[in-house]
């Protein structure tokens, strides 16, 4: 399968450039959703990890036309999906390629395949790193990340890994631990500290640094005061193009693009 994969010719298809974004539409559900184990093995992730690649060396419009759409899902769900159709979810330097661009005029807000991990600021990486979070309904869910030796001790970076390359194991009773493919943890350095508008790093496109006026090639920010683990998720409406959170809880049902 990874061989057909890797002979496979980009062709994109007639029709509109828009076709999928014009599916597209505003939302974001608080709702709970069932969570579901993922599991991702041997030459699965040879597999996935080609479509990846490919995906990053495809235009814009190709992505529009060759990815699908999903909504109202919650990070597992998401995970399942992508899982089931052998496709990856598509990460945050692709999602913001097609908005800096292209032409699209799409309202949506969508989890990422991009997963990052934070301390609290000014917190060094200890040996792991815990968040907890509540749902309007008052469900109580909690994830942890078991960081690696050589991450340890540095402060106000964050940990990056990428779809395919990390699940989250259910451990019973709303309890997750997310674990990355062997040497899929990259360092991102100069996390920012608190909201706000601030550049972003060329490879994830992820802001870091110091805050910024919004100048038009600034994005703006939303993370938490404390320690967080989660997707990164992009909300495309009005000026929101620009937006990146890593603030919400991993149960939110946002729309989730796959390819």
């Amino acid at each position: 399968m990874a061989e057909a994969l890797a002979r496979q010719e980009i062709v994109v298809p007639k029709g509109p450039v828009l076709a999928m974004a014009n599916r597209f539409s505003r939302y974001k559900s608080e709702e709970e959703k069932m969570v579901r184990k993922v599991e991702v093995q041997g030459d699965e992730l040879s597999y996935l990890r080609q479509r990846r690649e490919m995906l990053r060396s495809m235009t814009p419009e190709q992505v529009l036309q060759m990815s699908e759409f999903h909504k109202d899902l919650n990070v597992f769900e998401a995970l399942a999906v992508a899982k089931k159709e052998e496709k990856i979810i598509i990460p945050q330097d692709v999602h913001d390629r097609i908005f800096t661009e292209t032409d699209i005029e799409a309202i949506f807000s969508a989890w990422t395949g991009t997963a990052v991990i934070y301390e609290a600021p000014d917190t060094p990486f200890g040996d792991k790193v815990a968040y907890d979070w509540k749902t309007d309904r008052g469900m109580q869910y909690s994830v942890t990340f078991n960081v690696l030796q050589q991450f340890r001790g540095k402060t106000n970076c964050a940990l990056v890994v990428e779809h395919p390359d990390f699940e989250f194991v259910d451990l019973g009773n709303n309890r997750f631990e997310l674990k990355a493919a062997e040497g899929a943890a990259s360092l991102l350095e100069h996390f920012p500290k608190k909201k706000g508008w601030y550049r972003y790093d060329e490879r994830f496109r992820i802001p870091v640094g110091n805050p910024k006026k919004d100048d038009g090639s600034t994005k703006h920010f939303w993370r938490k005061d404390t320690a967080h683990i989660g997707l990164v998720a992009f909300d495309s409406g009005g000026s929101g193009r620009q937006v990146v959170y890593l603030y919400d809880g991993p149960s939110v049902g946002l729309g989730v693009a796959i390819f």
